[in-house]
């Protein structure tokens, strides 16, 4: 470490304030603390990216501020302005779409990546063709030109058809002065979100003219207030929820537009990694994506949580129990994402790293074998085998098995069954021998499945994965809770949720032909074809035996009695 860096490190004021590491003058990366004494300490021991960063740097500059919101504000402005290499930067390209309006005596508007000096800017917009959308709507509520022409022009210039399908004023033909700067004026407070602004406008434009007794142009001002009402009717609260994944300096933040308790749209950012981990890369990240932002939410909910609570102006929170099946799902989303860039690299998936270094296994389980038992208080007993390498499903080798040796509710005896089926074939016949078992359970499946194992013959590492509080069991009896967001984690509760998923299906599929086969084939009368008739309608025979003698006697080719007929069997008179 240079020597001034760790004098600078040594004379930290206990303020909030901004840090700046550089090296030939340029900033190599930009941070900020609550207090930059506490916080500057741990890059005296640093490691990894952070210890390389602090190695490469020659000078540290500190700015103190006053607040530490003042500290976030001017640490955002300044990662804009230098880019530093170590902070996140997003990569292919800029994906952030905006609409600028210039400062032209007739502004028009236009669609930009990086927002150019003067005039005013809006956005981002993340899909094009979402902004086409707003753009056609916007256009015909307050038609601003959005050609190119130096206005005023010289000599006579006649309308393009962008007049002439209403989305234009073509200030280049008419005096149209005052109309175009209201047009623009009303355009500012729709890109703004100023939506009651917007409706007293219009609103406002239409009564003035019908008491003119311009009735046509009353109607055309009416015609844009009923497209507006309709536009803001369709839209709800909006809440943004935003989870990252990273591995060495990929990183993947996703964000999930959430519009009451419906996902309205997902986008994942692809960016290099912050040195100050998942949070430093997400607070980071939001602060340049909301900078900018005209229409924010009302709030976004970042995990892993992170200790601001605003952002650019807008309210940060963590998810609560309302977002935790959809923030599952994000989260399993950003990690695939994540795995496709890694892929491209031809890197190891960050999940399976992690899950060798938690269960100090010798390689990297490339190969998991998930198992699962399935029954309805101990009747249709299945159980499930589903593999995954490398992080993915494979679902050729997929197997499901029948219990025949247990009776009655004894999933443990279920999950040593299986398991010693298995693994005996396996050893019989030979084939690729998994690197790692889940057991879908607590300790006492873990225990069967480990028995069973050591009664083939095979020692193969296994853990199980109890579903209450994702809390994993070890065989040395240790638990272990795992953050939601930990790699490791969300890899086994996919393994485990998959097999679930494959013994519920098989299952269902003996249940149903149990019920299909015999109890509606034993009534006489009812051949296929009506039993048919019977399930697509009713969907079970618990719903057919709750059903009344007249929604059944309704359908096609029933009649009352034969109605009556299926009740009373069903309902053991028969």
């Amino acid at each position: 470490m240079d020597g001034r860096v760790r004098e600078a490190i040594l004379n930290a004021p206990d303020s909030p304030g901004v840090y700046i590491f550089k090296r030939g003058g340029k900033p190599l990366y930009v941070g900020k603390a609550k207090s930059l004494a506490k916080r500057l300490k741990a890059y005296l021991h640093a490691e990894g990216r952070i210890g390389e960063m602090v190695e490469e740097a020659e000078e540290l500059e500190l700015v103190p501020t006053t607040t530490e919101e003042g500290a976030l504000l001017l640490e955002a402005n300044l990662i804009r302005r230098y880019r530093p290499r170590y902070n996140v930067r997003l990569k292919d390209g800029n994906p952030f779409l905006y609409i600028h309006l210039t400062d032209e005596e007739f502004p028009r508007i236009t669609v930009v990546r990086r927002p150019p000096e003067g005039g005013e800017t809006y956005g981002p917009f993340l899909r094009r063709a979402t902004l086409r959308e707003f753009l056609r709507v916007a256009r015909r509520l307050f038609p601003v030109r959005n050609c190119s022409l130096k206005l005023p022009a010289k000599g006579k210039v006649s309308p393009c058809v962008e007049y002439h399908i209403g989305r234009c004023l073509a200030p280049c033909a008419y005096e149209v002065g005052e109309e175009y700067a209201e047009a623009v004026e009303g355009l500012k407070r729709l890109l703004r979100g100023d939506e009651e602004g917007v409706r007293r406008f219009l609103y406002g434009k239409m009564i003035e003219e019908a008491e003119r007794y311009n009735y046509e142009a009353a109607a055309l001002w009416r015609d844009r207030l009923r497209a507006f009402q309709e536009v803001v009717g369709r839209k709800r609260e909006r809440r943004d929820l935003w989870v990252v994944a990273s591995y060495d300096r990929e990183a993947v933040v996703v964000l999930y537009v959430l519009h009451g308790s419906e996902v309205g749209d997902v986008y994942p950012f692809y960016v290099s990694a912050s040195i100050e981990g998942d949070r430093g890369t997400l607070r980071e990240f939001l602060s340049m994506y909301y900078a900018r932002s005209s229409d924010p939410p009302s709030v976004a909910l970042t995990y892993p949580p992170l200790e601001e609570d605003e952002i650019a102006g807008v309210r940060v929170e963590p998810p609560g129990e309302a977002e935790e099946e959809v923030l599952k799902v994000a989260l399993d989303y950003a990690q695939s994402k994540l795995r496709d860039v890694l892929s491209r690299k031809e890197r190891t998936d960050p999940a399976l790293v992690s899950l060798q270094k938690l269960l100090g296994l010798p390689d990297v389980p490339r190969r998991i074998e998930g198992y699962d038992i399935s029954h309805t208080f101990g009747e249709y007993k299945v159980a499930s085998l589903v593999v995954f390498k490398d992080g993915r499903p494979q679902k050729s080798e997929y197997r499901r098995y029948k219990i025949r040796e247990v009776s009655g509710i004894d999933d443990y005896a279920a999950m040593y069954e299986v398991v010693r089926r298995r693994f005996r074939r396996l050893v019989e016949e030979g084939g690729e021998r998994p690197s790692l078992v889940l057991i879908d359970g607590g300790p006492g499946q873990l225990k069967a499945a480990l028995r069973a194992m050591e009664e083939v013959g095979v020692e193969v590492p296994a853990v199980a994965l109890a579903k209450r509080y994702e809390t994993l069991h070890l065989p040395s009896g240790e638990v272990v809770q795992l953050p939601l967001s930990d790699p490791a984690l969300r890899l086994l509760m996919r393994v485990r949720d998959e097999a679930h998923r494959f013994a519920l299906k098989y299952h269902r599929t003996l249940r149903s032909k149990r019920y299909g086969a015999s109890v509606l084939d034993d009534i006489p009368g009812i051949g296929k074809k009506r039993k048919r008739i019977l399930l697509s309608h009713f969907g079970s025979v618990d719903r057919i035996r709750l059903a009344s003698l007249q929604e059944i006697a309704s359908l096609p080719t029933f009649s009352l009695s034969l109605a009556k007929r299926v009740k009373d069997y069903l309902s053991g008179k028969g």
